[in-house]
């Protein structure tokens, strides 16, 4: 492959040298290369998936400005255009002008503009099987770098293994690929401390799988690593085991730290991966035992607190990790049925909560999206705002992955 010249390598070298400080900032969970909201949120955008799989998928616009008279209300749908996508995860462009929207059964990519009309947003283009070139399918995780987007797999082109990561500009064309280990075939997010030039990457488990009720997956092909790479390089340097199906990447927000997190659905727990003063040696640790199936961690922007939505207990908990060595149950949340998604708002006072996991693991047909205040006892729900997506008119649609602007 011929060596890749662009404003993007002089960008992240400039940015390795100097150091990042979007980590000291909120909005904790978008890649630290993203343009962060200077103001308060005034709309979330969740991704959204027919429950029929019969209309089309689509993006809902909802007014979360409190006190605007159509506070909680769908304001827009931005139709994408065919219906059985699995539209899952999405993430910003660096410059936060455009919105990739993955799926996990069709493989398709919806480039979405957020910038001329942020109330109105519109789909600019759809890209067919975007992970062809790389041999790769089922796109999960995207993750912005400076001047193009990261893109982790979950399957091969064939729906198996082994997986791996694929680059691409902001405007979708193919860059490179890049391959994970031998040995070490699954993917799922990815998560980048610039500071540190390092890379972390966790593994779930392949379409072909997955694609199956839950039930009928085979719960022997489930990830049980994490990866440890030299960013620069793209290279593996460390491969942790840690408990079943390690899902979300969560560096520690404090300058320079070499640790993280990351929630194993399989084995009920969070894992906390460290490494030495040098960057080199790696090891990991379950940091504790949550509710059943933890689906997903998010953090609070000072680095004191996680929250793991227990899709299998029906509950959010909120673990203060302020202390390593002992962590502890700060308050718990019942939203409601199997609670999935979460999204921290910039200041740390609210989280925004949606219900849906896959349409094949799901066991409900009552569909919403919530939203909790952060106080300084625990969480507690915000009875006046309630986005009913069972009752559309259109149907009823499962609500997944979420972003503010």
């Amino acid at each position: 492959m011929k060596p890749i010249r662009s404003t993007f390598c002089v960008a992240a070298g400039l940015t390795l040298l100097l150091g990042f400080v979007h980590h000291a900032q909120a909005e904790t969970c978008l890649s630290p290369f993203v343009k962060r909201l200077d103001r308060p949120e005034k709309y979330l955008y969740v991704y959204c998936v027919d429950a029929a799989a019969k209309e089309h998928d689509f993006l809902a616009v909802i007014d979360v400005q409190k006190g605007s008279p159509t506070f909680s209300k769908i304001l827009h749908k931005l139709d994408l255009g065919s219906s059985g996508n699995e539209t899952h995860h999405f993430g910003f462009t660096d410059d936060r002008t455009h919105i990739w929207g993955l799926t996990l059964f069709s493989n398709r990519v919806f480039l979405i503009d957020v910038a001329s009309d942020p109330a109105k947003p519109k789909l600019v283009k759809t890209i067919e099987d975007i992970g062809k070139p790389a041999g790769f399918a089922s796109p999960h995780s995207a993750y912005a770098l400076p001047g193009r987007m990261l893109i982790a797999f979950l399957s091969s082109h064939d729906g198996g293994l082994p997986t791996g990561l694929a680059e691409y500009t902001n405007d979708g064309k193919f860059i490179r690929k890049i391959d994970m280990p031998a040995g070490s075939p699954y993917g799922y997010d990815v998560a980048i401390q610039p500071n540190l030039n390092r890379m972390v990457t966790s593994g779930f488990t392949f379409f072909n799988n997955y694609k199956n009720p839950l039930a009928k997956m085979d719960f022997t092909k489930f990830g049980n690593e994490l990866l440890i790479w030299d960013f620069r390089q793209r290279k593996t340097i460390a491969k942790l085991k840690v408990g079943g199906a390690p899902l979300e990447t969560r560096w520690s927000l404090k300058a320079d730290a070499h640790h993280g997190f990351t929630n194993c659905l399989l084995d009920d727990s969070i894992w906390l991966w460290q490494g030495d003063k040098t960057g080199e040696n790696y090891t990991a640790r379950k940091l504790c035992t949550t509710g059943k199936l933890p689906a997903d961690l998010r953090q609070s922007p000072d680095d004191r607190f996680l929250f793991v939505s227990c899709f299998g207990s029906d509950e959010i908990q909120q673990w203060d990790v302020s202390d390593l060595s002992k962590p502890k149950l700060f308050s718990t949340l019942k939203p409601g049925v199997h609670p999935n998604m979460m999204h921290v708002t910039g200041d740390g006072k609210r989280m925004y909560i949606t219900n849906s996991l896959l349409s094949t693991a799901d066991r409900t047909g009552d569909f919403w999206i919530k939203l909790a205040y952060i106080t300084e006892t625990g969480m507690r729900l915000e009875t006046d705002f309630l986005v009913d997506m069972t009752n559309l008119p259109g149907g009823a649609a499962r609500p997944h992955d979420m972003l503010l602007n």
